[in-house]
């Protein structure tokens, strides 16, 4: 079932990149390195020819740094010339995770999805229930 959150949320993301990351493209989701079987969740480049390789999660741990760490690493195998940067995209992130990419200077970046995004997965947002007031008409 998380899969399939993050991967709708991922979608609706590349969907929506130039607005939530303008000057950046998609080059697709899912791509396959061709030296393994392994596959990214989104590709991007920007204006400086700098290629992300995106990992989604709704609650980002250890685990993501990784599994983000190998798709960097394919990434400057099969593009040699090229910039890569590895990003994590999260609703929420454990706090060690943002410790250890700031601490050991991992040069990846830390995205935080907007809470909005969160129902194109069906994620429960963890926001305090609102009270609408009711305005009556015709007064």
């Amino acid at each position: 079932m998380g899969f399939e959150r993050e991967t709708k949320v991922r979608d609706l993301y590349a969907n929506l990149i130039r607005e939530v990351r303008p000057g950046e493209w998609v080059v697709g989701t899912e791509c396959r390195y061709s030296t393994s079987g392994m596959r990214v969740d989104l590709r991007t480049v920007d204006s400086s020819n700098l290629i992300r390789e995106w990992e989604f999660k709704l609650v980002a741990t250890y685990e993501a740094l990784g599994q983000v760490l190998v798709y960097v690493c394919q990434a400057i195998r099969e593009n040699p010339e090229r910039q890569v940067r590895g990003v994590i995209a999260a609703f929420e992130f454990q706090p060690e995770l943002r410790d250890t990419v700031r601490l050991l200077n991992l040069n990846i970046e830390l995205v935080t999805i907007p809470p909005w995004m969160a129902q194109a997965g069906g994620v429960p947002l963890k926001t305090p229930a609102v009270n609408v007031v009711k305005i009556p008409q015709g007064i």
